[in-house]
């Protein structure tokens, strides 16, 4: 994900919501929001996930649930995989007349138990997952059913409804921190100092960096490096660039920092990683040239069998 604020979601075009399965290793989605509601299930690995000031550890079986505009980040820690699913407003219309006041509770722990909460959701994932594999005419129906009955497991398990004072305190607070994300996307290759984001803001320092905090569980500082770790890690792997030639185009002046950082984050150096990311590359365009040339030797060998046979054969 390259946005750093408003994350725009490509819903599928019939039923209106997304969902996937994703395979991830030490990925990191920097501080974002957006309009829908959010559902991960891990499926293996962990994950670190913040929502406003909250963390959450979440390991197998776990189910984080993200409400639409909290801003939110996750970092998967190594190898991980997990169920994702996106629900627009346009279905959350469906759950309430006061649909924009509700908020569900984030966190749906592990449980065994078959009638639990989480075993009920689980298994309404895995049965989205074996829908959307596949292509008989009308299941995109039982599909749809999968995800009501998704949320209304979350509306009767612990909604509750935000007061509207509350709600609008918030929703001010909201905008300047969206603010700050989107000044910092446009600027990250450049120093940013928290003094003139906050001067962006008619806001002081201090007060700019409570509210920060608040919102997306991280200091400033950190968030805005997150947001050049990612350019970075973008540029690193997509780019044959030195690395200190993508460490000043992403505006990173403390390398031994920044370094120490991108190890804690991605498992390794950049160096290495971008040998590793290389080494999988190239055995994969190995393995597909075998492969094709496997296919075109058995069809060459059946051409030869399958020919008429003459007394020159």
């Amino acid at each position: 994900m390259q946005q750093g604020e408003h994350e725009i979601i490509s819903d599928d075009g019939l039923m209106q919501l997304y969902f996937t399965q994703v395979d991830a290793s030490n990925e990191l989605l920097p501080a974002h929001w957006h309009e829908h509601l959010e559902m991960i299930c891990m499926q293996h690995g962990a994950m670190t996930a913040y929502i406003n000031e909250t963390s959450y550890e979440l390991q197998q079986g776990d189910i984080l649930v993200v409400n639409p505009r909290d801003i939110h980040y996750t970092h998967v820690h190594g190898d991980g995989h997990y169920y994702l699913l996106q629900i627009p407003p346009e279905h959350l219309k469906r759950v309430s007349e006061d649909w924009r006041g509700l908020h569900f509770g984030e966190y749906v722990p592990y449980s065994e138990e078959t009638a639990s909460v989480n075993c009920r959701m689980s298994q309404k994932l895995e049965e989205m997952k074996c829908l959307q594999e596949q292509a008989a005419d009308g299941t995109h129906l039982l599909f749809l059913a999968a995800v009501y009955k998704l949320l209304y497991l979350l509306y009767t398990k612990d909604a509750a409804t935000v007061d509207h004072v509350l709600r609008h305190r918030s929703r001010r607070d909201f905008e300047r921190i969206e603010q700050s994300m989107q000044y910092v996307k446009r600027n990250y290759t450049n120093p940013i100092t928290l003094k003139e984001t906050a001067d962006e803001l008619s806001l002081t320092p201090e007060y700019f960096c409570r509210l920060f905090k608040k919102y997306t569980g991280q200091t400033f500082l950190t968030y805005v490096n997150q947001i050049r770790l990612q350019y970075f890690h973008s540029d690193l792997l997509q780019t044959d660039e030195s690395i200190t030639y993508l460490m000043n185009k992403n505006g990173i002046t403390n390398y031994k920092v920044f370094l120490r950082s991108f190890k804690e984050t991605y498992g390794m150096p950049p160096g290495q990683l971008r040998k590793k990311q290389r080494e999988v590359r190239d055995a994969g365009a190995i393995s597909a040239r075998s492969a094709s040339s496997s296919g075109n030797d058995s069809k060459t060998e059946t051409e030869r069998m399958l020919k008429p046979r003459t007394p020159d054969n």
